[in-house]
């Protein structure tokens, strides 16, 4: 009976992209009993000027309304709802790990022609610095009010991360996913939080 045992080290350094990390959006809402349908005007909430930003935001909102069953007319024309858009943005320094990594590997082996039993095992840890980057944490809230006496029907707020955007790309990027969010299953259970990923 022949017992032999073979030992091998092997040094490997990898690099490896991988796809960003799709990050799941939390959405809370409140509402009144009965949330109706009709025409509504989207405008920006206090403090939110109507810029470019704006105008992303209001695009990817007024989208979500009409698939819910909201007519949507110009701001200053009659209607039964008003829509108050607001949102923020701001800056996460975030430290990358390293993409490259050292594998130390080993394995043992004993038996005879006939059969043996074969064990391995490895470690991996990364090498260098990694990279800093700039994510955008993101927030988008919308409340919807009757036009008559200014009575509060519905709000809503989600936010979320995106990786790696920022500047003027933020709202572009973002305000779909965080309108069609906020509107999945409209109008919610009020008062609970919820992910939508």
């Amino acid at each position: 009976m022949r017992k032999a045992i073979l030992l091998t080290a092997a040094l490997m350094v990898t690099g490896c992209a991988t796809a960003p990390a799709s990050f799941p959006t939390e959405v809370t809402r409140y509402r009144a009993d009965e949330v109706g349908r009709g025409t509504i005007a989207l405008v920006p909430d206090e403090g939110i000027d109507n810029g470019p930003e704006y105008q992303a935001y209001a695009l990817a909102v007024g989208g979500a309304l009409a698939k819910q069953g909201y007519t949507l007319v110009p701001d200053g024309s009659k209607s039964v709802y008003v829509a108050k858009i607001g949102f923020h943005t701001e800056a996460r320094p975030v430290r990358e790990r390293s993409p490259f990594s050292i594998g130390l590997g080993g394995g043992t082996y004993s038996g005879n022609r006939d059969g043996g039993v074969g064990l391995g095992g490895g470690i991996s840890f990364p090498i260098g610095r990694g990279r800093d980057r700039e994510d955008a944490l993101s927030m988008l809230s919308v409340k919807i009010n009757q036009r008559q006496g200014d009575l509060g029907v519905w709000e809503g707020r989600a936010q979320s991360r995106a990786i790696g955007v920022v500047g003027n790309a933020v709202a572009d990027k973002v305000a779909p996913k965080l309108a069609g969010a906020l509107f999945t299953g409209f109008p919610g259970e009020s008062g609970r939080t919820i992910e939508v990923k």
